[in-house]
């Protein structure tokens, strides 16, 4: 009996042991692979850095050689979105391998041999796989406009704080965002407002006249009156909940100038600068900005700027060209009202001021994978700066 006893307790001794051996040479396995996939994503930052380093001399040569015409609308696209960042779709390209079992062309079989020649093969002999996405920030609505917004008011003319308010209110009330303030217990005005005097420099509530800090009482955290220094910072603000905030999310930045990229931002964000531009210039005609052939005019002429060839500062200028030829041409459609007194009086101005040609500011997605580990890292560069090795990290997330 002592004997089996002693087996027995040996018996679970050694299982349970050899359980707890286990466990623990996964939990290294997993250390080791998530540590090689944050690494694989830091080496897609290098990459994506190179690429934007590379883009400058790239729109400085488009520009110099008036290659614009030729490339089109790919004139403007950085050199991160033409040629994306998987070496997934490198192996497919480099290595033969095909996309999910497809066979590549045999265009692309003779490329292949030709770079495995030239030690692309050796080059990918790595462990795991590593992605990037690189996003124009002057594509997205600037929360901290109102950090520096005038606003001096001048007679029968809104101040460009206020101009700044009604933009937001014509995004957020666009009819395809509807769904999403259903339900909701305050007004859109409102959650604009809210915005608005988090982060302007004065403590008085827009149009209102009461203390800001009435909407934060019972709060820990300080009202900001000051620029945002985090997106997630916008939870704070009274009226910003998830349930309109999430789905938008990727529809505002805290960088910039406030100057939007129309060529590359999401359609309701150009139909709601149109709104702005329009109802806000004086002289124009009274269009139907309701009708949605109206407004479909106004795109494709958007459409064509951006798709002239011209790039940087020149791109702002041949888009408010074109936009204000199209709403020249609509005038036809409203015989009763006075022509303007120049029809060209807003040629070259105006909207172009509402435009952004020059990408300082870029978000870049980077994704590591080893195995079944995944690593992201989200980031924010600026790169302003001539010299690559000055681009300044803005933002920093592993997770």
């Amino acid at each position: 009996m002592l004997v089996l006893t002693a087996i027995t307790i040996l018996t679970v001794a050694t299982v349970e042991f050899a359980y707890n051996t286990n466990v623990t040479l996964h939990l290294a396995y997993n250390e080791r692979d998530r540590l090689q996939a944050e690494y694989l994503a830091k080496s897609a930052l290098q990459f994506m850095l190179l690429e934007l380093k590379y883009d400058r001399i790239y729109q400085q040569v488009v520009q110099r050689q008036n290659l614009g015409q030729m490339l089109g609308d790919t004139a403007n696209l950085p050199l991160c979105q033409q040629f994306p960042l998987s070496t997934g779709l490198i192996r497919a390209v480099f290595l033969g391998e095909g996309l999910e079992g497809a066979p590549l062309p045999d265009d692309v079989q003779k490329a292949v041999s030709l770079a495995q020649e030239q030690g692309a093969e050796e080059f990918l002999d790595f462990e795991g796989d590593f992605d990037a996405e690189c996003i124009d920030e002057s594509t997205k609505i600037n929360l901290n406009v109102f950090a520096t917004a005038d606003t001096t008011r001048s007679e029968g003319r809104l101040s460009p704080y206020d101009q700044q308010i009604q933009f937001f209110i014509r995004f957020l009330k666009q009819e395809s965002y509807k769904n999403l303030f259903e339900g909701s217990d305050i007004e859109i005005e409102d959650i604009v407002r809210n915005i608005a005097d988090w982060v302007d420099p004065d403590e008085t509530m827009y149009e209102r006249g009461s203390p800001e800090t009435s909407l934060y009482n019972d709060k820990k955290y300080p009202l900001r009156n000051g620029k945002i220094k985090t997106i997630g910072e916008v939870h704070y603000i009274a009226g910003v909940e998830d349930q309109w905030f999430g789905p938008l999310k990727e529809q505002f930045t805290i960088y910039g100038d406030g100057k939007i990229n129309v060529c590359a931002a999401d359609e309701e964000i150009v139909k709601a600068l149109l709104r702005k531009y329009i109802e806000m210039t004086p002289g124009l005609p009274p269009l139907r900005l309701d009708d949605s052939e109206v407004m479909e005019r106004l795109l494709k002429a958007i459409s064509e700027g951006c798709s002239s060839g011209a790039v940087g500062e020149q791109l702002p200028q041949v888009i408010s060209d074109k936009v204000q030829t199209a709403i020249t041409a609509e005038q036809g459609n409203f015989p009763d009202q006075p022509p303007s007194v120049d029809p060209n009086q807003n040629q070259g101005k105006g909207f172009a001021e509402l435009l952004s040609g020059v990408k300082r500011f870029y978000t870049l997605k980077l994704h590591g994978q080893v195995n079944d580990t995944s690593v992201h890292i989200h980031t924010v560069v600026d790169i302003d700066n001539s010299d690559p090795k000055n681009w300044p990290l803005l933002y920093w997330k592993v997770y």
